[in-house]
């Protein structure tokens, strides 16, 4: 806030110095003009040194075009809250700010509230932040939980940066994995009824999924064993299905993780989108049939090699189901969209961007960010099984376990491309080793200054042009200018 007014405070002297012919220069300021913190307190609160970088355009030593710019700040400005302008050498405009400026900053502050500081770099433009996208065949990990909790910021940042943000979570119901679970939820339900039937040998461990089968017996009682063999697995599939996708949903939301819209991959295929999508690969020059299967020339687009669209058996590959559905996310007219998966698909991106290029959109409004693994450590150990469930540590334990507030920060922390050693122990403690807990701690201390700040006699007297302001204020003031952007 601070640095963009003067920011364009500086820009306006240059080009009402422009007009003037003070300087020989024509149009908009050919270089950014970046307002920083001086190395050195006596040089002031602030400077810019725009004039070193003008020298080669203006063809003028800085210091003279320094004097210049200042000479017009002062003169439209000098009663602005600007209490004392230098120009230093070789070309540095030095600004001493006022106290007023402390005063306009906070008085901005409270009338915007939460929006203080909102920008619109983004133009309204939409962008569509697609992630987690789990199966819906079981627990989520903690895996999940970084791609959950790097989306949810990435929508946040984009939302306060002035984009219109869709958040999204692709449902993968369609594939076989849903089928073996379906398979498996079915035979698990008969048993339970006391039907002799052999559970599948290379299913999901049938306890991994009897909670699940609990509910869908309390829920349809032995109604379903009146149905055929085929109707009885889809119907058990949908319905443990939707129990574990809720699942998610109701955790994920508990993490302050929220989606805009569940995309069912399912719908790909009722609606005929997916052959839609393979009609328009064929119908260009990138597909060729072998060996009864269709091909994608994905090498000629850019990838290693050539990628199977549709197997021989007729059955259609995952990268057939990303082709439609990044078909259908094109067509719904987004400026960029945005894709986060673990790391372990990383050999899937080239295969999707060059099917993008194959369908005549522009994978450039496409970008995979790949998560790497996170490590939970206890006592310097890492944790690979839960010692409650004795199954994968799922990440409703650990939310469980330190809270979702140290969650979000140590998998806000790292950048996505480093794997993460969580440390659950220093997660819980209460000391400032722990910098989520020093977050909360700071968080609580300004609550604590506001609500005493609003008591009678909390604040201090004085008028709007210079207002009492203590040496403690003023130091909170410099950590307010010192970290604006």
């Amino acid at each position: 806030m601070i640095k963009n007014r003067l920011r364009g405070i500086v820009e306006e002297a240059y080009n009402q110095a422009a007009g003037d012919g003070a300087i020989k220069a024509e149009g908009a300021c050919p270089e950014p003009i970046v307002i920083e913190v001086p190395k050195l307190q006596e040089h002031g609160d602030l400077a810019c040194g725009v004039a070193l970088k003008l020298a080669r355009h203006l063809k003028a030593p800085p210091i003279k075009i320094a004097g210049v710019l200042a000479e017009y700040i002062e003169k439209e400005h000098g009663k602005n809250g600007i209490a004392r302008l230098e120009v230093a050498n070789p070309g540095f405009i030095n600004f001493q700010l006022g106290k007023s400026w402390l005063c306009e900053a906070l008085k901005e502050i409270h009338e915007k509230g939460d929006d203080f500081g909102r920008l619109d770099l983004g133009k309204n433009k939409h962008v569509n932040i697609e992630y987690v996208s789990a199966n819906p065949t079981g627990d989520l990990h903690i895996g999940h939980g970084r791609g959950a909790v790097l989306g949810s910021c990435l929508a946040n940042l984009f939302d306060f940066a002035g984009y219109r943000v869709e958040q999204e979570f692709l449902v993968n119901d369609a594939g076989e994995q849903i089928a073996q679970l379906a398979n498996c939820a079915w035979a698990c339900y008969q048993r339970k009824l006391g039907r002799a039937v052999e559970y599948p040998e290379s299913g999901y461990p049938e306890d991994s999924i009897a909670h699940y089968v609990d509910r869908i017996i309390a829920e349809e009682k032995d109604g379903l064993l009146s149905l055929d063999a085929e109707a009885a697995t889809a119907k058990t599939g949908e319905i443990i299905k939707e129990i574990i996708r809720k699942e998610h949903e109701d955790l994920l939301e508990r993490l302050r993780v929220r989606f805009d819209r569940w995309f069912s991959e399912k719908t790909l295929h009722k609606s005929g989108k997916l052959e839609k999508a393979i009609e328009k690969l064929t119908s260009s020059s990138y597909t060729y049939e072998s060996e009864g299967a269709l091909w994608l020339k994905a090498k000629e687009l850019g990838d290693e090699r050539d990628r199977v669209l549709r197997k021989s058996t007729g059955s259609y590959t995952y990268l057939a189901g990303d082709a439609a559905y990044h078909l259908d996310k094109f067509e719904r007219g987004y400026d960029l969209m945005i894709n986060i998966w673990g790391a372990d698909h990383h050999g899937q991106v080239p295969g999707l961007k060059a099917v993008i290029k194959a369908l005549g959109q522009d994978p450039a409004r496409l970008e995979v960010i790949l998560t790497q693994i996170v490590n939970l450590n206890r006592d310097g150990k890492i944790v690979r099984m839960s010692k409650r469930r004795g199954t994968v540590v799922t990440l409703d334990e650990v939310m469980e376990e330190v809270g979702v507030d140290a969650v979000r920060y140590y998998l806000a922390e790292s950048n996505p491309q480093n794997p993460i050693n969580f440390d659950l122990e220093l997660a819980k403690q209460t000391s400032k080793e722990n910098p989520a807990f020093y977050i909360q701690y700071a968080h609580a201390r300004c609550c604590s200054i506001i609500r005493r700040a609003l008591e009678p006699g909390g604040g201090n007297e004085g008028d709007e042009s210079e207002p009492a302001v203590s040496q403690a204020q003023m130091t909170q003031w410099e950590a307010l200018y010192k970290s604006d952007p």
